[in-house]
């Protein structure tokens, strides 16, 4: 019973000298984590177009499933991962 309360009070006696710093900790990594979702989806787009467009590394196929586009019937799948890099990047 005695070393079950003394447990209680070590833990009691670390956080309160070390909430602060615990909390501001979790609150960076949580706002850090939320900042690389949109950075990290836009890395993933220009690799993908970086390798469809230099020396055909990936095919339609895989770029078509990589940019997670809807291929259409009559139309070559590379052409359409081309299409949309172009439109994403901006470059027409």
């Amino acid at each position: 019973m005695d070393l079950l309360f003394m447990m209680k009070n070590k833990f009691f006696q670390f956080w309160k000298n070390h909430r602060q710093l615990i909390t501001i900790g979790l609150f960076l990594s949580i706002f850090a984590f939320y900042l690389r979702s949109p950075f990290e989806k836009e890395a993933k787009v220009k690799d993908t177009c970086a390798k469809l467009n230099s020396s055909y590394q990936i095919t339609g196929d895989e770029a078509i499933k990589k940019l997670k586009l809807k291929a259409i019937k009559n139309y070559n799948n590379r052409e359409l991962a081309n299409y949309y890099c172009e439109r994403y990047l901006g470059i027409k």
